[in-house]
């Protein structure tokens, strides 16, 4: 009946145990208690080893029939299963080895832009080039394209005219314009000529204008390419040839 008895305070011990870790934080020492045959008997648990499971000692300070005033449990138990506060705290993740961020691309150099090619025409025939699509802009004409060949053309025209003293369309030279375009290999569909002598350009446009053949050829719908040919010289000051053509 005793070893019964006794069987029951040493399991109500162990049950002790598990509840003091379980609900008491962890510590070197933890006091209780436990309710032996009706009465609260007070506890103490006291760590006595280290490692991941020391070893603790159970102190009832209670008397038995056999006179002991004092009965110690040894009892084996790892503290952090029954307390989760007493875990180590979670290991942060290895930050992983930084990627060496990427080389921003580099732009390609820039291509500088292809200078436009110089134009073959002086400023002045330039500036006689554009009055002459400003008129066929007027009535709703396509633009004329300057034509090379054309241009050299007109230049030769007007200064044969200036060395020869002569103001015609038929060259002592190189014969009608026609005959010119067809030496120089220039096909056409269409062909005009016009003349003129002024000290300016804006003069000899204006003249231009004023004449109906004249006008006819900058404004005639057929035409789709122009030489210009400025020479200074002459009783004028300037001399002025305009050779135009349409190519289909």
């Amino acid at each position: 009946m005793l070893k019964k008895k006794r069987f029951l305070v040493m399991a109500s011990l162990v049950l002790l145990l598990v509840f003091s870790l379980v609900s008491t934080a962890a510590a070197a020492q933890v006091t209780g208690t436990v309710t032996i045959n009706g009465k609260k008997v007070p506890v103490n648990i006291i760590q006595v080893g280290e490692g991941k499971q020391p070893v603790y000692r159970i102190e009832v300070p209670w008397q038995d029939f056999w006179g002991n005033k004092k009965i110690t449990i040894y009892y084996t138990i790892n503290l952090k299963q029954f307390y989760p506060g007493t875990s180590p705290a979670p290991q942060k993740p290895a930050p992983e080895p930084e990627q060496p961020a990427p080389e921003p691309e580099q732009p390609e150099p820039e291509q500088p832009a292809p200078e436009p090619e110089p134009s073959i025409l002086t400023a002045e025939e330039m500036q006689m080039f554009n009055l002459v699509n400003q008129e066929r802009a007027k009535m709703g004409l396509k633009a004329l394209k300057i034509h090379e060949g054309l241009v050299k053309l007109a230049r030769l025209k007007s200064k044969d005219m200036i060395d020869l003293g002569y103001f015609a369309h038929q060259s002592p030279t190189y014969g009608s314009p026609f005959d010119m375009m067809r030496k120089a290999g220039i096909s056409y569909s269409y062909a005009g000529e016009n003349l003129a002598g002024a000290s300016t350009v804006s003069r000899a446009h204006t003249s231009l204008m004023n004449s109906p053949g004249h006008r006819a050829n900058i404004l005639n719908a057929n035409y789709t390419h122009v030489g210009i040919g400025i020479v200074n010289g002459g009783p004028y000051g300037k001399m002025f040839t305009q050779m135009f053509i349409g190519v289909k």
